[in-house]
């Protein structure tokens, strides 16, 4: 058996238009949900596997934004990302990337409708499982 070896970047982001509605979750006082941009980047990663989301390329002009290591220390993130897809000749990180890009997308569209509620969304998740 073959194993194709993938290399992992040091270093994740965003398009840079998702990246603006990250801070923007982050720092709008109604939220409240995220302390950190990373806290976010997380959670929008888990809410896309969770919704067995088959993520597009990320769109550009893309910013780079975490370093993994900082990201993802014990590689939980890695872990269940090389868990739960298939993610072929692509990189874990990178597909955690544009996982991460549909997240926030999808976090700033319940942001616009209302505060995001960590708790709703995790009801509303585990109904999809």
């Amino acid at each position: 058996m073959t194993t194709i070896s993938v290399s992992e970047p040091t270093t994740i982001g965003l398009s840079e238009r998702a990246h603006g509605l990250l801070k923007r979750l982050v720092e709008d006082k109604r939220n409240g949900q995220f302390a950190e941009m990373a806290d976010a980047y997380r959670f929008a990663i888990g809410l896309a596997l969770a919704h067995r989301v088959i993520p597009g390329e990320v769109p550009t002009p893309r910013t780079t934004i975490f370093n993994v290591g900082t990201l993802d220390p014990d590689k939980a993130i890695y872990g269940a990302v090389r868990t739960l897809v298939d993610t072929g000749s692509m990189s874990v990180y990178r597909w955690a990337e544009r996982l991460a890009e549909w997240g926030v997308e999808e976090l700033y569209r319940k942001f616009e409708l209302g505060k995001v509620d960590v708790a709703d969304i995790l009801s509303e998740v585990e109904g999809t499982t």
